[in-house]
């Protein structure tokens, strides 16, 4: 079965043109209050964006370096303590 188009050709720069054409409608004519925010959405980005950053390097930076301390001082007593049964 064929189909026969009655339509003028159209070019593609002109077919172009008409989508363009098209899409500015359908966004002119579109009414954003059927897709309202989601405020949960909305709260944690917000959230997000306000961190700050620098703050958040210096306290990890602090609290790595008190881990590495506490698992130094661990091993330091845990030598001792073999030290100790070792002479037993």
């Amino acid at each position: 079965m064929t189909i026969i188009s009655t339509a003028n050709p159209v070019s593609l720069d002109e077919a172009l043109a008409i989508a363009d054409a098209r899409e500015q409608e359908i966004v002119n004519e579109a009414n954003y209050d059927l897709f309202p925010s989601f405020p949960p959405i909305d709260d944690a980005v917000s959230a997000v964006k306000s961190i700050d950053w620098t703050d958040v390097r210096r306290r990890s930076r602090k609290g790595l370096n008190n881990v590495g301390l506490v698992v130094a001082v661990i091993g330091e007593k845990l030598h001792d303590l073999g030290v100790f049964l070792a002479e037993v």
